[in-house]
């Protein structure tokens, strides 16, 4: 212990009580609140996703399981058509820009997911997987294939277009007769069950798939 001996003559242990003091005053310091440029200073930065020079390369390098490269065999996958998604910008036409999702540096973690398709409690949120799928099918130039889902039947919370389309197959099931019936009856088990089958019509009901009658796509006209 070092002893200093101050003006009135008595021997205090300098040593010890100079550290108790800063140590003091770095506790102090901690404890204030951070403001101004300094608040600024630590904040942590925002980065923006951007779309990637690969393109879908890069999905396929993690992502290249059967079912993922399924889509490829699809009108989607189709590169050769102008406006599918293989033609613009392939995965991310569909998921979103992906640069922070492939960053080898974070690898996607800690950052806002790619937009993903299914029920809205578990996956993106429903007006973002809309956007997603109207984005192309919704456009007012595509003439008479436009789809205005917005204040159809099946514009509900708990629908999406996913519900009843599915993308990563070469064919989608709700374009095939008994495929499309099956998807149908997900919901409307009883009223496919109790369907009128217009015998009388001469209509081989079996023979049609629900499309061929219903427009779901179609907004509802407001009664009066």
């Amino acid at each position: 212990m070092i002893l200093r001996r101050i003006h009135i003559g008595i021997a205090m242990p300098f040593f010890p009580m100079a550290y108790i003091l800063i140590i003091s005053v770095l506790v102090f310091l901690c404890a204030l609140p951070v403001t101004g440029k300094a608040q600024q200073t630590v904040k942590k930065t925002t980065r923006t996703p951007v779309y990637t020079k690969e393109g879908s390369a890069s999905c396929l390098f993690c992502h290249s399981g059967e079912k993922i490269r399924a889509i490829s065999t699809s009108p989607h996958g189709n590169a050769q058509t102008p406006e599918t998604p293989a033609a613009k910008r392939g995965c991310e036409s569909c998921h979103g820009p992906g640069s922070i999702h492939i960053s080898r540096a974070h690898g996607g973690k800690g950052f806002p997911p790619l937009t993903r398709f299914g029920r809205p409690d578990t996956n993106s949120p429903r007006e973002e997987q809309l956007q997603a799928c109207l984005s192309c099918h919704g456009d007012i130039n595509a003439g008479e294939t436009q789809i205005v889902f917005v204040g159809s039947p099946h514009d509900r919370s708990n629908i999406n277009c996913s519900t009843c389309h599915t993308m990563h197959v070469e064919t989608d099931p709700i374009n095939g007769r008994e495929t499309q019936t099956r998807t149908c009856n997900r919901c409307h088990r009883r009223v496919i069950t109790e369907h009128p089958r217009f015998v009388e019509k001469g209509i081989d009901f079996d023979a049609l798939n629900c499309s061929a009658c219903h427009d779901v796509h179609t907004p509802v006209e407001p009664h009066d």
